[in-house]
């Protein structure tokens, strides 16, 4: 079959897995898990109290801060900077010496995130990926670059590598990269690589500074990435993500929790969504870890508008009024049974977006060398 075919016979596939995915994640809430959720999260805060432990102090500070530094909305400070990065950046600089930045570390290798990534929240990601994928297969010049942004061990950057590898029908023709801030995320990718036999270039960097000259990927992925990310330096990641896409031809896909989500209403989702798996006494024990992490997220970003989630309308104005850039795709989940906590756009750059680019790419551009970026040219 010819990869065109073969392409268009994914596409099919995987929007037939999409609709099977919403209507499991659509499931009604029974009484008996609303109470299993509500109970257990009663005795968890009100009878062991185990709160999260953030500096009040600090998260005073921020709210009080955070305003007079930065604009209502994160299309609002991408546009600042576009318009002068060197100012935006040191008004970053600025802020985050009066309000230093609080990270969360987000382990992905351990048994309890391989445990959630079954739930039907995590796979429908995948197909969403593979969709951004082949929305703009094959490339112009028949070669196809690709980066996920935030990898943890690779789950969706192996998702396009497998994909990539079925349309090219073992041609060499592509290539696939995956970053992540955490040296033991990449540490198991680069492991899982010998496991598997896979060719997937892992490294460590921060999201807000991809190390690639503009113009080189055909697709940028990233999954429950940005939320981890401080909600000012947003608009470096947004702004990366586009410049490094090609233009017209390039795709870029992000998916994260949005405005509605708590913590509670993704434990509703996960509980009647894959309601066997976490009535497992051994697999509830597993996700203890992660548990005590997402709490400390919760947290934050109710505590601190430097960790505030970027808003649904937020990410759709500044990807098409800031970036001039054109929405391919949107999806809300779950659809029905409570409020749609995830979304994702795919989005496609085009000449526009690069023109609204050029104060920053210019920018980008003078920390080549001190970055250390990569020295691939597209056509290599």
């Amino acid at each position: 079959m010819k990869p065109e075919a073969w392409a268009e016979e994914l596409r099919r596939r995987a929007n037939k897995k999409k609709e099977a995915l919403h209507r499991q994640l659509s499931q009604p809430l029974t009484f008996i898990q609303k109470a299993i959720v509500d109970g257990a999260s009663t005795l968890y805060f009100d009878v062991f109290r185990q709160r999260p432990k953030i500096d009040q102090e600090s998260a005073a500070l921020a709210r009080e801060k955070f305003g007079r530094y930065f604009p209502a909305t994160v299309e609002e400070m991408l546009v600042e900077l576009l318009n002068d990065p060197n100012a935006y950046a040191q008004k970053v600089e600025e802020y985050e010496k009066t309000c230093p930045p609080v990270p969360v570390e987000f382990p992905t290798n351990p048994a309890h995130y391989r445990l959630i990534t079954r739930d039907p929240s995590r796979q429908i990601q995948e197909v969403l990926t593979q969709l951004a994928l082949l929305s703009n297969f094959p490339s112009q010049d028949g070669k196809y670059y690709a980066l996920d942004i935030g990898t943890g061990y690779g789950r969706l950057a192996r998702k396009i590598e497998g994909t990539l590898k079925g349309l090219f029908n073992g041609k060499r023709d592509f290539k696939v990269f995956g970053m992540d801030i955490s040296e033991s995320n990449i540490e198991d990718a680069k492991k899982l690589n010998e496991e598997t036999v896979s060719e997937i270039v892992f490294f460590v960097r921060d999201m807000n500074k991809v190390p690639f000259p503009s113009n080189t990927f055909n697709l940028v992925n990233t999954t429950d990435a940005s939320y981890l990310n401080f909600r000012h330096r947003r608009p470096f990641y947004i702004a990366e993500i586009a410049r490094v896409l090609v233009p017209e031809d390039g795709r870029g896909c992000i998916t994260n929790p949005n405005e509605k989500t708590t913590l509670k209403e993704y434990n509703y989702l996960m509980m009647r969504s894959n309601y066997k798996t976490y009535m497992n006494p051994l697999n509830i024990m597993r996700s203890t870890v992660l548990g005590r992490c997402s709490i400390h997220i919760d947290g934050l970003v109710r505590g601190r508008p430097d960790w505030e989630i970027t808003g649904t309308r937020d990410m759709a104005n500044t990807l098409k009024r800031a970036l001039k850039a054109e929405i391919v795709d949107t999806c809300d989940w779950p659809e029905k049974g409570g409020p749609a906590i995830y979304s994702e756009f795919t989005f496609a750059v085009n000449n526009k977006t690069k023109k609204a680019l050029l104060k920053y790419m210019d920018f980008r551009e003078g920390q080549r060398e001190s970055e250390n970026w990569f020295n691939i040219e597209r056509g290599q």
